[in-house]
Parts: structure tokens; sequence; C-alpha cells
């Protein structure tokens, strides 16, 4: 065991590291108004540079993520909302409101003090239409003994697309993870005048005429850079296969060529996006695992790309819109079906691209003003870190005998007897069993708490 002094240099040393680090900051090819740097409490914080563009409005580039005392750790070159389809229930219309209106220039919405409450407004063209803030989030973790809570930082802005509103939103939480969501509001866009039209449903005082029901198909583009290398980056697609038993195992397959996929809530599909070899245990990662997959829209005779949520493709600047690309550039693919064209990923920038939708059947409320209605994904981040960040390394009484219970349970072999580590069984009274294993948890946690009692009682002399 290390001396007092030693541990409390070895602290002093370690503030001094962690303060000289400083906070995460954006690229110096960034402007310094369109950049953004938050700091989190417990000493986490991301960077990255913003800009406005008149299709996709905010697009996020050079966003890194740096974990307290940390030097900044790339993340993304760039995120941006690639594609807005909505298609109508009738099959009479459909839009590609990004590329046929645009959700940047004369639609954004000016936004007011109100609408970012405790954070920043950041103008865009001359008008406050972007919201920085940083907000409690979800609970961190709870014990039994503990919560703490977590706090994330939100970039949104608003764009009015004839009579929808949405807020496109990125979330970055202070443990990586990554949020990226939209709002659409405002009011219904189109009706028929049939009163008992099949493709949707009349309204309360509004006379001879249906509001139709449609999707929205909202697809990101992703183009994760982790790390210090853009090409070493790693796409798998994992899988619960489930046997005649019941039992799940897990199947993982490494997308090395371009690839266009489909959610399969059966087999639990997810994809995982690693910084180089993903069959290393503390490679960092981020894992996209799809919960919201209920309205998907499939229209595969017109609009063959709708048949798949998630798509790998290598780098390519003209490869911009997921729909009506060539449309802005001739000399490439019109959608992101034919982007995907088996080419290898190996060693190559990746584009990670996906698709969540939502299916709109207009509620008696929507005849004037819509609520909000939310979807999106999260990009949880996975190795950043040695442990669940803010959590001191010291667990209670209730979770380390939970930890020893379920320690003993996990062979299903044992029946009557339960054995610890040295061969031996204790059954406690009443009929509990408990384990050596279990006991010298304890006797650690409670040599633990007493040690740092007399060390923080001995620095506290020391300041003094």
């Amino acid at each position: 065991m290390k001396p007092l002094t030693y541990i409390f240099s070895y602290w002093i040393f370690a503030a001094i590291v962690g303060l000289s680090s400083g906070s995460a900051v954006a690229q110096a090819d960034c402007p310094l108004e369109n950049q953004i740097n938050a700091r989190f409490d417990n000493g986490a914080g991301w960077s990255m540079c913003w800009d406005s563009r008149k299709r996709e409005n905010i697009v996020l580039s050079n966003v890194s993520y740096q974990s307290p005392d940390t030097e900044p750790y790339p993340v993304f070159s760039s995120l941006r909302l690639s594609q807005l389809h909505v298609s109508y229930d009738d099959s009479s219309v459909n839009y590609n409101d990004v590329t046929q209106f645009g959700l940047g220039g004369g639609y954004v919405t000016t936004l007011e003090e109100h609408d970012c409450p405790g954070g920043r407004l950041i103008d865009i063209a001359g008008r406050p239409s972007l919201c920085e803030r940083i907000s409690a989030g979800d609970d961190s973790y709870t014990t039994a003994s503990e919560t703490r809570k977590s706090q994330s930082l939100t970039v949104f802005s608003t764009s009015q697309v004839g009579s929808y509103a949405y807020l496109i939103t990125w979330k970055f939480f202070a443990d990586g993870t990554v949020q990226p969501s939209i709002g659409a509001a405002g009011a219904l866009q189109r009706s028929s005048k049939d009163a008992h039209s099949h493709f949707g449903r009349e309204l309360e005082g509004v006379e001879d005429k249906s509001w139709l029901s449609h999707t929205h198909n909202y697809y990101w583009q992703i183009d994760f850079d982790l790390g210090n290398s853009a090409t070493d980056d790693q796409v798998s697609e994992l899988q619960f296969l489930t046997d005649s038993e019941g039992r799940r195992a897990r199947v993982s397959t490494r997308l090395s060529t371009e690839a266009a996929r489909s959610i399969e809530p059966e087999k639990m599909t997810s994809w995982l996006i690693s910084d180089g070899n993903a069959s290393l245990p503390a490679t960092p990662a981020y894992l996209i695992e799809p919960v919201n997959y209920g309205h998907k829209h499939v229209s595969a005779v017109t609009e063959p790309f709708t048949e798949f949520d998630f798509f790998v493709t290598r780098q390519n600047d003209c490869e911009r819109f997921v729909s009506e690309n060539a449309k802005y550039y001739p000399e490439c693919h019109e959608n992101i079906l034919e982007f995907v064209n088996n080419e290898s990923l190996e060693n190559e920038d990746i584009v990670v691209w996906h698709r969540i939708s939502f299916h709109h059947v207009p509620r008696n409320e929507d005849r004037h003003v819509m609520h909000s209605h939310w979807d999106g994904f999260i990009m949880e981040a996975r190795n950043l870190h040695h442990q669940t960040p803010d959590y001191d390394g010291q667990a209670s009484l209730q979770t380390l005998a939970a930890m020893a219970s379920a320690g003993l349970q996990a062979d299903d072999k044992v029946e009557h007897s339960h054995k610890s580590s040295s061969g031996c069984s204790l059954n406690a009274p009443g009929g509990a069993i408990w384990s050596l294993d279990m006991l010298l948890l304890i006797m650690l946690a409670l040599f633990g708490r007493s040690f740092n009692q007399l060390s923080n009682s001995c620095t506290s002399r020391i300041h003094q």
C-alpha cells in the first residue's frame, strides 16, 4: 500500500494535468463564430463546427468528444440530415423536402430567448436561429445508495416548410453518446374532397373533406472518423439468432463492402461502428440499436431505396442526398441505393446513413395546431471510459451483494449447493446463501471506505 503522501501528491499532479488539458476545442480552420465548445460539470466536453446550408440547414463537422482529463477524441467528420421524404397514403404525391425546398435559407425560423432557455442563441444570416444549451438529462446511473444525474449539450434549429415546422436536433451526452432527432409540428398539409376517404379521416368542424395520413422518412448522413485515422473504422452487423430451445446467440458480421441493410426486429439487428478491430474488447465504438421501426415505409416499385434502413458507403463528396441527388450532382448517382455499388470499405473513409419512419394519422386536435411528435435514434458510446462517468468506484454494500449473488447464479449447473471460489459452502440463517466471495467484497468495500475517510481526514489536516 502506498503512503498517503504519495496518493495526495498523485491527485495534485492529476489535477494539474487536467487543468492544463483544457476544454475540447473546435479545429482551427473553423471561424470563431461557428465554433461550439461545451464543457460539462464532470469535466467532459464536446467541440464542433457548425454551418447552415440552404438544403440541409445545420451541418456539424469536426466533432470531437473529450472525457475528463484526456485529450479530445475525434468522433465524426460531419453530421447532417440528408433527406426528409414524405409519402402520402393515397400515393398522389411524394415530397423530398430537403432537395425540393430546403431547410435552410428563408425556411429557417427566428428563435426567441424562451425557445432556448439558459442557452446561447446563435445568428444564422443575421437572425438568431440556432440554439446551443446544456441541460440535465436522464440519470447517469442509479445504485442502491445513490443517483447521479447526467448532462447533455443540445444543438437545434427550426425550419418552416409548408405547413410543417421541423425541429432539427442533435443531443450530445456527457458520456459520449449522441442522439439525433426531429420534432415535427405545425399544421396538416394535405386533404381530400372525399370526406370518407380510406386514406385519411374527417375532422370535427371541417366538412366535406378528409385529412390524409402520410409517412415521414428521416434520413441522416453520419461520417464517422473515430480516433486519429479516418480510414480504419469498421462496421459490423450484430444479430441475435434464437434456436429451437429459445436461446439467443450473438452473431457479428463485418461489412467489408458497401451495403444496404434492413431492420430485422426478430433478429434484434443493430450495427457497431468501431475504431479499428471490433473483436478487441476495449476498442472504442458506437452502437446504433434501432428502437423505432414500427412505421416502416416501403415503396419498392417506385422508390426501391425505401426497402432499407441502414446503409454503409465510401465517402464521396457528390453522394450528398438520399434521393434526388443527381438534381444537384448530375455526374453522380440519383439515390442512396445506387451509391451502394459493392465498393470495398477496407482502409476507406466510411459513411453511415440511417432511416427512421413515422406514420402520421391525423388526430381531431390536428385541425388547427398539431402537437410535436419526435423521432430519432441513439448512437451509444462504447469503451470510451474505464467505467461509468462520475462513478467514484465505491460500490454500496447492496450493490456488492447483488453482484456476488449474480455471480453465484451464473452457473446453471449448480443445483442445491453454492460453493465459493475456495470450494467451501456457507449457508446463512433463514436459508439465505452466502459465499466467501461476497464476504470478501463487502470487507473490501468497508476497508476502502474507512481508508478513504482516513485519507480525507489527513488531507483536510494538510490543507488546514
